[in-house]
């Protein structure tokens, strides 16, 4: 990870006002945490769901992107049907892409950020109506 990535993660930490990221992946461990007299909550507004809906959530902080950067068509678009573990998404840190699969089979019913959104770990991305 270079100190540019670093520095974005930090600029990220501050304007989403959390309090600490922790990231791993093989060969490196990075904790960031800063210092404040009260860590607002992150505010992530989930639509209501039914019973047979979940929400897909990211799983670290980054830039959503709905497409990859070099291919100009979405990974998914609402009403598609998408398989358990298929990519949904990609989160940006730094030059490093990680992908966002869906927990379970079923058809995207809902987009709830644009591409290029700054996001936080566990926001809802997507909803997922589940296969019965």
């Amino acid at each position: 990870m270079s100190n540019e990535e670093i520095r974005q993660l930090a600029q990220w930490l501050s304007e989403a006002g959390l309090g600490g990221v922790e990231l791993q992946r093989p060969g490196v461990q990075l904790v960031l945490k800063r210092h404040l007299e009260s860590v607002a909550a992150h505010e992530s507004i989930d639509p209501p769901t039914h019973a047979n809906q979940v929400s897909i959530r990211t799983r670290g902080l980054g830039q959503l992107l709905l497409s990859h950067p070099d291919q100009p068509q979405v990974l998914i678009a609402e009403d598609n049907h998408v398989d358990k573990g298929q990519i949904v998404a990609l989160l940006q840190v730094g030059d490093l892409l990680l992908p966002v699969r869906s927990p379970q089979a079923g058809h995207i019913s809902q987009v709830l950020l644009q591409h290029g959104a700054t996001v936080g770990y566990g926001e809802a991305i997507m909803q997922l109506e589940v296969a019965s």
